[in-house]
């Protein structure tokens, strides 16, 4: 089996890549900044006994998308497992928000996970059970008061994943995963109030964990979720329930 996991170098994308290579998956591990902490993550795999590698592309421009799939075609000839869980987080109000910098998170969380999808569909139609699982956020439900641009974008992302589900389907499984708050680098500028007012307002009482996150992941990639395609799973605590 094989996957691409977009964001793969740290918090959830770096979880992911690591439960799934416990799953026996091939995994390209895709990184755009950070290469010392791709190239350590497949070291970590293969020293598991699994079997990876690491991309570097830009997913916000077209060409960067490109090279991704072009990567990745090189070394396949089928896709069993797309995770799209690239993206960041810039908060900012919508006073403050760029135009351009309002374009650029629909680049990085809708225009390039569609145009991944559009370049990696024949690989994924060649593989046995090919599922997409796109990693949303309880801000697409929600709203954001500290980012418009990212909530917008994710919410858009959400209509691209159901539409797909539809189409692509019987062939191609297509889910998504919403995480809420999640031990990763967007929480790192919190304050030890902060932190704790977050929590406070978790039935659950916690911040979850990007392993946690994995496991939804895993799940929706596997074959226990072959009847299972249009989907959210929440993984939030319970600040979202449905």
């Amino acid at each position: 089996m094989r996957a691409l996991v977009t964001g793969a170098s740290r918090g959830i994308g770096r979880a992911t890549a690591l439960r799934l290579a416990r799953d026996g998956f091939e995994v390209a591990c895709h990184f755009r900044s950070h290469e010392d902490d791709a190239e350590r993550l497949v070291e970590e795999i293969e020293k598991g006994g699994g079997s990876a590698f690491s991309v570097g592309a830009d997913l916000g421009s077209r060409d960067g998308v490109h090279r991704l799939a072009k990567a990745v075609r090189a070394r396949w000839r089928t896709l069993d497992a797309l995770v799209l869980n690239a993206g960041s987080y810039p908060r900012q109000s919508f006073r403050e928000v760029d135009p351009d910098d309002f374009e650029a998170c629909f680049r990085v969380h809708v225009f390039g996970p569609a145009e991944l999808v559009r370049q990696l569909l024949p690989l994924l139609e060649a593989a046995p059970a090919g599922g997409i699982v796109f990693v949303s956020s309880v801000l697409a439900f929600e709203g954001s008061r500290h980012g418009a641009h990212y909530a917008a974008a994710k919410a858009a992302a959400l209509g691209l994943a159901r539409s797909l589900a539809r189409e692509l389907a019987p062939r191609v499984r297509v889910n998504i995963v919403a995480p809420g708050a999640i031990e990763t680098a967007i929480l790192s500028g919190d304050t030890p109030a902060q932190r704790s007012d977050r929590a406070s307002r978790i039935p659950l009482g916690r911040i979850g964990r990007p392993d946690e996150v994995a496991e939804a992941i895993a799940f929706l990639a596997s074959g226990g979720s072959s009847y299972v395609t249009g989907t959210t799973l929440h993984v939030n605590g319970g600040v979202r329930m449905e």
